[in-house]
């Protein structure tokens, strides 16, 4: 039962999002970033195990969900060529509002967090969101290890990953975040 109501959690989630955020902005990375900033920075419920991939914090079992609510008819995902080929462009389905519905109560009690996540982060580009979910990621993973890193550590090892990033960029994403108070350890040491 626990299982099949983290199942429908997800997917009331996920239509929710897709619901909320403009199909010309809403894709594939921008609902993984929006899942793992739900959970990790507001504390929402979802079960996910996000890992390190080649575009920032990613669990499978989001697409496994994403395709689940495709199956529904909750969410349509098209396939948009793009200059470096193709990307997904998610809107809502016709069962929605269904999927909605079936999860009212858990969206109820997490609506600010929802609305949160897509006044934040709902019109930063893909880059953007790898990179700002990197940084939490590797700021999450200090914390877990109750390691105190500077800004500038944190810097460095998120440009260990993202090399494709300058340092100069990662910093001042990172600081943004450290004034929004989204990068715990970072903010500690910053402000030690």
């Amino acid at each position: 039962m626990e299982s099949n109501n983290l199942h429908r959690h997800r997917l009331a989630v996920i239509a929710n999002l897709v619901s909320k955020v403009p199909a010309s902005q809403m894709g594939r990375t921008m609902l993984m970033k929006m899942c793992y900033f739900l959970q990790e920075l507001k504390g929402m419920p979802l079960g996910y195990r996000f890992t390190i991939y080649s575009y920032g914090p990613f669990d499978s079992e989001v697409l496994s969900d994403l395709a689940s609510a495709v199956n529904l008819e909750a969410v349509k995902s098209k396939v948009i060529p793009n200059s470096v080929g193709y990307g997904y462009q998610l809107e809502p389905g016709p069962h929605a509002l269904d999927l909605i519905a079936d999860g009212a109560e858990f969206l109820h009690h997490h609506q600010d967090d929802l609305t949160w996540v897509v006044a934040e982060f709902a019109s930063k580009s893909a880059a953007d969101l790898e990179l700002e979910s990197t940084a939490v990621f590797v700021d999450r993973e200090a914390s877990q290890k109750q390691e105190l890193i500077s800004l500038e550590t944190l810097v460095n090892r998120v440009n260990g990953l993202k090399p494709h990033f300058t340092k100069e960029y990662i910093r001042s994403r990172a600081q943004d975040l450290v004034e929004k108070r989204l990068l715990t350890v970072a903010t500690l040491a910053h402000h030690a």
